[in-house]
């Protein structure tokens, strides 16, 4: 799924001359090397800058082959290369040889060093090719970051005759990509496990990271395959709005146009308080107190960066819900999955809503367990959601992220049968209906827009990934 594109910048900074002179009688050849700018010289490419001015240059001249330790005491050249745009710039340095050279490269020693921390060590300019290679890797620089480089060359001190004579002539230059980023989901779904890989049969590696879920038709969606982050605690840790929030999955999702396309579904790792559902105590959530606070009030107007909600795009939340769901033929996660997506409300309920801030729903909330050591995944999957409080399946919720000990949690997903109830998440850990006027905690949640970016971190919660629009 690899959609990079790249668009190549090529800024040749400067060119090197090394001219080897024979002299009668001498054994060895002498060596002149000069790298200069003319006065302060500024090169500008795409969002790459170089400079390089007077005064800093290499000059060799006369100067017979040198040991190592000599050659590293000579005056570097250097040259600062600034990203001046608001994107991640990305580049290396290579080298471009002159095709009329008559002295081989492997007389020839460098060192490359830089400001922050490349250092390419003693090495022979042979070792990296010849014609036109590269002498760095791939580099980022973030917008308004700098670096500068340190180049030192000279003559292998065991150079023989055969070098005089001869001529040297190559170009340092810097390749800038102006290249499209992968999307979050392509960059999650590179490292996505198959579904059916046996959970205690993977890698700890492959345990942090999404599973794979196929899914049958429902009454108001396709078949369709998401991808979930399982277990206790997997890598999903993303900073949004300046807090923690973990991603849920990648889903196929509708943006209320017909448009469909996968997504980021994140959700809120702390809660933001114990908050009616709907203090008129109705199970609409279209119409409920907790969706205007969320999408139109408090929440959205002071709690939401402006950022963070130019991140946020309309999805369809499905509001199907059910009345039975107490045993195993009835109440399993993929029975839950078909409730939340299907038709079955209270009269006049709507089944679906479009807009941009839901909370969770119960099927979220089974998929997310990995099982145990007595409990396997697949034991918990068929096992009703209103049973895992039982310690014969505790490892069901100690194995689930979205477990919370410390107290109740509101779903998105209403009672079918009852006006008035709301289903939640016990702190024990199975599902049940409560009031919709009740006071639970709660966990916004949101699908980002398929355009976002990952530009750092692994989602682990000390390093949680960082995104870009």
């Amino acid at each position: 799924m690899d959609k990079t594109k790249k668009k190549y910048i090529v800024l040749v900074i400067v060119t090197i001359v090394i001219s080897v002179i024979a002299l009668i009688g001498a054994s060895y050849a002498l060596l002149t090397m000069t790298i200069e700018g003319d006065k302060k010289i500024t090169l500008t490419a795409g969002i790459l800058k170089v400079d390089f001015t007077d005064g800093n240059y290499i000059n060799l001249d006369n100067v017979a082959p040198m040991t190592d330790t000599q050659g590293q005491k000579t005056t570097p050249y250097t040259f600062t290369i600034t990203n001046t745009g608001n994107i991640n710039a990305y580049y290396h340095v290579s080298l471009e040889e002159d095709v009329n050279n008559t002295l081989s490269n492997s007389y020839l020693k460098m060192r490359l060093t830089s400001d922050n921390g490349y250092d390419s060590g003693v090495v022979k300019v042979s070792s990296y090719g010849s014609g036109s290679f590269d002498i760095t890797s791939e580099a980022t620089l973030e917008p308004s970051d700098k670096v500068t480089y340190q180049l030192w060359m000279w003559l292998d001190y065991n150079a023989d005759n055969s070098a005089q004579g001869k001529l040297y002539q190559s170009k340092i230059v810097v390749t800038s990509y102006d290249r499209e980023q992968k999307t979050a989901v392509d960059t999650l779904l590179a490292k996505v496990n198959p579904e059916d890989l046996d959970y205690n049969s993977a890698t700890d590696t492959q345990k942090k990271e999404m599973w794979t879920f196929s899914h049958p038709e429902t009454e108001q969606t396709e078949a369709l395959t998401d991808y979930r982050y399982i277990g206790a605690d997997p890598n999903n840790y993303v900073t949004f709005n300046n807090e923690t929030w973990r991603i849920i999955g990648v889903f196929t999702v509708d943006d209320g146009t017909g448009k469909k396309e996968e997504r980021l579904k994140i959700i809120r790792n702390e809660s933001i308080g114990n908050m009616a559902w709907n203090s008129n105590n109705t199970n609409d959530w279209p119409n409920a107190t907790l969706n205007t606070n969320l999408n139109n009030g408090d929440y959205w107007t002071n709690s939401l960066s402006e950022d963070a909600k130019n991140m946020i795009g309309d999805a369809v939340w499905y509001l199907g819900g059910t009345s039975n769901y107490t045993g195993v033929s009835n109440g399993l996660t993929s029975h839950w999955y078909s409730y939340e997506r299907g038709t079955t409300v209270y009269s006049g309920r709507s089944t679906s809503w479009t807009g941009k801030v839901g909370l969770m729903y119960p099927s979220d909330y089974g998929y997310a367990t990995s099982g145990g050591t007595t409990t396997d995944r697949n034991a918990c999957l068929n096992k009703e959601l209103k049973r895992w409080d039982s310690s014969s399946y505790s490892d069901c919720k100690n194995n689930d992220w979205l477990y919370e000990s410390s107290y109740y949690q509101w779903t998105i997903t209403p009672h079918a049968s009852n006006s008035r109830y709301v289903f939640g998440l016990s702190n024990t850990g199975f599902v049940y209906c409560n009031n919709a006027f009740n006071t639970n905690g709660v966990h916004p949640v949101v699908f980002l827009k398929s355009s976002i970016k990952i530009v750092d971190g692994d989602g682990s919660s000390s390093n949680p990934y960082i995104l870009q629009s």
